[in-house]
């Protein structure tokens, strides 16, 4: 008899998702590893269940801004790997041409319309997205997808005014993974009180944590709604653990503490919550999850070998 807390209580569609994202940021990595990459790609191992969600909620008229570590939110929205390998080797057939790699690596035709490597930059960016859709009267929303540290940066604060003084149809997703560069937030700065921050602006906040994708999908559309509905801006905090480091050597290099190995552990690299594909299993029938998993790993073998 199967454990009585594997219910089944998640999509198994999201979890699909959720693995296919890991599977693919692992063949990622490991390609790294060889050198079949022309450039270094900032893995975002740990934020699958929020990329996944973001972009189970996203319409057709939505625009998504994305920074530096736009790997996961790229990856989600790809029916193939292929693309994406092909611009991180510089090729032509990428999706980019080859020519924008991997910090800056915009995808319109998947509503990924600008990437910036620039802390802080792409916060100014979403907002006039949002401006240039109201404008045009469309019925989508603009997403920015920043970190903890672009909170630091003026344009964060200054944009919380604008958009909530235009009425703009922005959310704000700040995945704060309490890292940075070397250092901790702890070890860089005071606590920045973010619910308080928004509300001194009177501009919702909403709090999501604990890696469950059909949770966090759910609220995601209701903000989404109601974003479009009120004509006003929204920011998300999602609490996550980046499940590698900032940069530098890729996870799993000689020496790397991280100690990310795909070949040795699978896809799962932590045993609790700070890991979205442990979170996913244990809301599945462990048969349910089983199946899933064959048929994630089934696919795109080759890019392994």
């Amino acid at each position: 008899m199967h454990d009585t807390m594997h219910r089944n209580t998640v999509d198994p569609a999201l979890a699909t998702r959720v693995l296919q994202l890991r599977y693919w940021q692992h063949i990622v990595n490991e390609r790294m590893k060889k050198g079949t990459t022309k450039m270094a790609v900032h893995m975002a191992l740990g934020y699958e269940a929020i990329a996944t969600a973001l972009r189970s909620m996203m319409g057709p008229e939505d625009q998504l801004v994305l920074t530096h570590r736009g790997v996961a939110h790229n990856l989600a929205g790809l029916d193939k790997l292929d693309p994406a390998l092909d611009e991180y080797a510089q090729a032509s057939t990428g999706i980019s041409a080859g020519r924008l790699g991997s910090m800056n690596m915009s995808n319109p035709s998947r509503g990924v319309i600008y990437v910036s490597s620039i802390l802080g930059n792409n916060v100014s960016v979403a907002s006039g997205l949002a401006m240039g859709q109201k404008l045009t009267g469309k019925n989508g929303i603009a997403i920015i997808a920043t970190g903890d540290g672009a909170m630091e940066e003026g344009t964060f604060a200054e944009n919380l005014i604008v958009s909530r003084l235009l009425n703009l149809r922005l959310m704000i997703l700040v995945e704060n993974n309490d890292f940075a560069m070397a250092s901790t937030i702890a070890e860089r700065r005071k606590p920045i009180d973010l619910k308080s921050v928004c509300a001194g602006y009177g501009v919702r906040y909403e709090l999501l944590s604990g890696n469950n994708v059909g949770s966090y999908a759910d609220k995601l559309k209701q903000i989404r709604a109601d974003i479009i509905e009120k004509n006003l801006p929204v920011v998300v905090e999602v609490s996550l653990s980046m499940l590698n480091r900032h940069a530098g050597a890729t996870p799993g290099w000689p020496g790397d503490p991280m100690q990310v190995d795909f070949f040795k552990n699978g896809l799962i690299i932590n045993q609790d919550d700070t890991d979205p594909v442990f979170v996913t299993r244990s809301l599945l029938d462990p048969d349910v999850y089983r199946d899933i998993e064959e048929k994630v790993l089934a696919q795109d073998r080759g890019f392994l070998a």
